[in-house]
Order: structure tokens, then sequence, then C-alpha cells
């Protein structure tokens, strides 16, 4: 059975770090299975009683032999759980190896559980992270309605109170969501974790360390007060929408950069750059064997240095004079001329991506 919308997307991988001891057996298969809840069972056919995407706790105490460890994994393997945990030190002190093997067969894993962590254990963590994911996502509406200005940012102050007051200098990170279910939400209140979907919203005070389960920011907006809100969130957002389009982490920074001004443009507008420039400098390198692209290219990433352009494609400044001119003389702009250049940097960010920062 699929994870509902309102269910967190737990991996099996994730639960294996739940607590001390607890031990993958057989194959690695399966680890990125979803858990919806946890069901202890020892009957040899529990599968009435599942919905599907379940732990399935046992201790073993009917599977008193080969058989009917094969039999029981032959019942459960259809109702598609998320894996078997089998506790320890109750009637074995290993898993049976046939109920390994047969449910790796199928694609189940497996992992052994200590007698120290009772199987309440499994179904508190799974209530706790149900209860965090239920607050991100509605932390992730409010974050939307501050952003667009459809909400004041007392909406989030009342949720994080630590980071009201004007003496706390806040920033936003965003991050691409990854297969665990998220942060938890901070019981201090001095950071708040927002689900945005395919992305995490961190609000938090500069230079304070995040939660574990956040992974690196991609986008990052630069610092501000609790009323500078919607245009941190702004800021955090657009950042993270202009690195995931260039493939590294962007700030606010980066914002204020042609390769961010023409990734922002609607296409139609940027069009007309691919058409009248883009377009007949690949059609005369296609027919000339010319490289008057990759001397754009290089340009750009020099900063319009004719010396250095030279320098690193191995030409003679005149010659790369000589490439400027025919550029003019294609295209009917001087890359010379900084505003020139700058079309034609937004001409090359449509068409083949951002150049790559300088070495």
């Amino acid at each position: 059975m699929p994870v509902e919308p309102d269910e967190p997307p737990i991996p099996v991988r994730e639960v294996l770090g739940w607590a001390p001891g607890l031990r993958l057996v057989g194959a690695d298969v399966g680890l990125d299975r979803p858990v919806r809840w946890a069901q202890a069972t020892d009957l040899l056919d529990p599968s009435p009683y599942l919905r599907g995407s379940e732990l399935v706790l046992v201790t073993g105490l009917s599977m008193v032999d080969d058989a009917a460890a094969r039999a029981f994994v032959t019942a459960l393997a259809p109702t598609r759980p998320a894996a078997i945990g089998y506790a320890i030190g109750v009637v074995h002190a290993r898993a049976p190896v046939v109920l390994v093997r047969e449910a790796n067969r199928r694609g189940i894993p497996v992992f052994e559980i200590p007698t120290d962590v009772p199987f309440i254990h499994f179904t508190e963590q799974l209530s706790r992270e149900r209860m965090d994911h239920q607050q991100r996502r509605q932390h992730g509406h409010l974050v939307e309605l501050v952003r667009l200005g459809r909400a004041g940012t007392e909406v989030l102050l009342q949720r994080a109170p630590g980071l009201d007051g004007d003496h706390h200098a806040l920033q936003v990170t965003v991050h691409a969501r990854g297969p665990s279910p998220g942060p938890p939400v901070s019981p201090s209140g001095r950071m708040l974790v927002a689900d945005l979907g395919d992305r995490i919203v961190v609000v938090h005070r500069v230079g304070e360390s995040l939660p574990a389960g956040t992974g690196p920011a991609v986008g990052t907006s630069g610092p501000g007060r609790p009323a500078d809100l919607p245009r941190l969130l702004g800021q955090a957002v657009a950042a993270f929408d202009l690195a995931r389009s260039r493939g590294r982490p962007a700030t606010a920074a980066d914002l204020a950069s042609l390769d961010s001004l023409a990734r922002c443009l609607p296409a139609a507008y940027l069009q007309p750059f691919h058409e009248h420039l883009w377009e007949p400098l690949a059609r005369h390198d296609r027919v000339h064997g010319t490289e008057l692209l990759a001397t754009i290219r290089t340009l750009v990433a020099c900063a319009g240095s004719v010396r250095e352009c030279g320098r690193r494609m191995y030409l003679h400044p005149n010659s790369v004079r000589k490439r400027i001119s025919r550029i003019q003389a294609v295209t009917g702009r001087d890359p010379a001329d900084p505003a020139d250049l700058a079309a034609l940097t937004v001409a090359l960010t449509y068409a083949e991506g951002p150049a790559p920062p300088p070495a």
C-alpha cells in the first residue's frame, strides 16, 4: 500500500538507526521501502490484519521449523510489508536462515531486534515522525502565505517564538528533500522547519547549527530581522530554484547575476536571444569549423578580457580580436561592448546553461 500524502516518507534504512543494536541480516534488499506503521504478530498468516507497508515485528514463537518460517513469508509477501523485524533472544538467538532467505528472495528486508528494544518503541517513533511531518506540512502552508504576502510574519513567529525580537538576525535555508522524512521540529522554538513538498525550508538564527536530517543547504537567503521574513523567504526559494537549475548551491548574492536573471525570464523573452544570437553563431561554427561560441564562452568566463581569453584558449590576443570581429559580423553585437557581451551571455545561458565558476 503506498504511503499517503499526510504520512512521512520513512524508508526502512532510516528505521535501522532508531535504536542501538538493530541489525540488518541477509541481503540489503528493500531498504527504500516506505514504512507506514508497525504491527507485532506471531500468526503464521497475519495477512488479513495488514494493509501494507508495515514493519512486521515477530518473536518467532510460531516458527517452529523451516516449513513454518517459509509458510509465514509466503503468506506475508502479498501484503507488501516494509520489512520484518525479528526479536532475538526469545526463541532464537538469530533470525532463522530460512526466514531471511525467503524474505530476501521476495525483496523484503529482515532486521534483528535486541532484547532491550521493545516493539512499542517502533510505534512510538512512528507516531513522533507523523506528528513532526504534519507540523512541518502546516508550517509549509504558513511559509508560503508569508512569502506571498498573504499573511503576516507573526503566524510564523507564534510557532517559533525563539526567532522573535529585533536583536536576532535570521536566515532562511532551503534544502532538497532526501529519502528521509526531514528534520525533527525544534522544541526550543528557535527554529522553524517547513515542508514544501520537494524542498525543506528552515528559518533559523544566523550561525545556528541546523538539525540532523536537513542535508546541505541548496538555497540560502541573506541575513535579516523578523520583519524581513517575506523577503528572506523569497530570496531563499529563488536561490534554491537557481541552484537546482545550475547544479550547485546558490545564495542571495548569486541572485544578482545575469545567470539568475536569464533563468527568471519567460521563454518568450529569451527565445529572441537564442534565435538572433546563439543560433547564427552555432550555424557559423558548424559550416566553417570555427569556434565562435567557444570564444564567447571563454570571454564571458574571464569578464571580457582579450588577453586572458587568449591565454585560456592558447591564442594570440590578435587572434581573439579577429574572432570578436567575426562574432560582431555574424550577430551585430560587439563582445567588447559590456551591454552586447551581456546579451551574448544571456543567449549562452539560455542555450547551454551557466558558465562554470572561475577556476
